[in-house]
């Protein structure tokens, strides 16, 4: 436990963070939903196999653990406005960011490796100009994450951000190229289905990282320092996130819908014909769970972008009290 306590009594903070089923479950149903949107985009590849599928799942899943986090580290964290809460806001953020940067130690390797695979997978097929675009992608985020993750760390949590927000935007230009390996080889190419396979991606890889954030570095750093000024902010950076998942979430489901009609438009028959019918119709089925998960979701701002348990406001004004 943090030597730093509050001068006002929690005591529902930890009930409130140990109440995170539901978030896990929709993190659950994420990574199962992007498994199968992996496989559906393999088999356009005319690449189906499960080590074909499980390499470039496993690509996906450490990139967007990547997006997300650098996009709640770059974006979300903020430091405080009263003077009074500084020491508590820089603490909580130092101790999220140690965490990520554990979790970047993991998951870096991993994207880099599967992404060499992919990297040559591509190039045997030709697809030209893509595949230079990656390697220099490749090359610029495995040096500028891995100064994130390994390099020295200065005093002050919140001079990390603009490092972060450089990755950030590293992996979105990343997500850029992976759309244009997907079109070149399903579509031959095309501006209207790059930029919804991009928006797809992108979509995909800041919501599941920022699902990853919420539930396994924002809920193990407060309880590290169960405090009113710890919730404060956890709640403001929750805030942002929430925020930012009223666009993400119709982004991704409207991107897959356009996806998804490319290959069997409206007809029902045309989706339980075929495996590949079938699969749509499961990543459908997941993606209304996971929205029912969000919306119901009753706790302090831990997983639904609908609608939060408790208000910033009302945590300044106990505060006063």
């Amino acid at each position: 436990m943090s030597t730093l306590q509050s001068s006002i009594p929690i005591n529902s903070s930890t009930r409130l963070l140990d109440k995170y089923v539901l978030p896990k479950v929709a993190l659950t149903v994420i990574t199962i939903a992007s498994f199968i949107g992996t496989w559906l985009t393999m088999s356009t590849h005319g690449a189906g196999t499960w080590s074909q599928v499980g390499i470039r799942w496993l690509h996906l899943i450490s990139f967007a653990t990547l997006a997300g986090g650098f996009m709640w580290k770059g974006l979300f964290a903020h430091p405080a406005q009263k003077v009074a809460q500084q020491p508590y806001f820089a603490q909580f953020t130092a101790a999220s960011f140690t965490r990520f940067r554990r979790l970047t130690q993991i998951a870096l390797p991993i994207f880099a490796l599967t992404a060499v695979y992919d990297l040559l997978r591509f190039i045997e097929w030709g697809v030209g100009w893509v595949a230079e675009a990656e390697i220099y992608l490749l090359a610029m985020i495995v040096l500028a994450a891995g100064v994130d993750a390994y390099g020295s760390r200065p005093k002050n949590p919140f001079a990390q951000r603009n490092l972060a927000r450089f990755i950030l935007l590293l992996l979105m230009l990343n997500a850029l190229v992976q759309a244009g390996f997907d079109v070149r080889l399903a579509q031959g190419g095309g501006t209207w289905p790059l930029l919804v396979r991009w928006l797809h991606l992108a979509a995909f890889g800041l919501w599941l990282g920022g699902a990853v954030w919420n539930i396994f570095i924002t809920v193990p750093a407060a309880r590290d320092i169960v405090s009113l000024p710890v919730v404060v902010a956890a709640s403001q950076q929750l805030e942002h996130f929430r925020v930012a998942v009223r666009l993400i979430l119709p982004t991704l489901i409207i991107t897959g819908f356009v996806q998804a009609y490319r290959y069997v438009g409206f007809n029902l028959n045309a989706l339980t014909a075929s495996t590949f019918g079938w699969l749509i119709l499961t990543k459908l089925l997941l993606i209304g769970v996971l929205i029912v998960v969000f919306l119901t979701c009753p706790m302090w701002r831990a997983c639904s972008p609908i609608s939060g348990m408790c208000k910033i406001d009302d945590l300044y004004a106990k505060e006063q009290k």
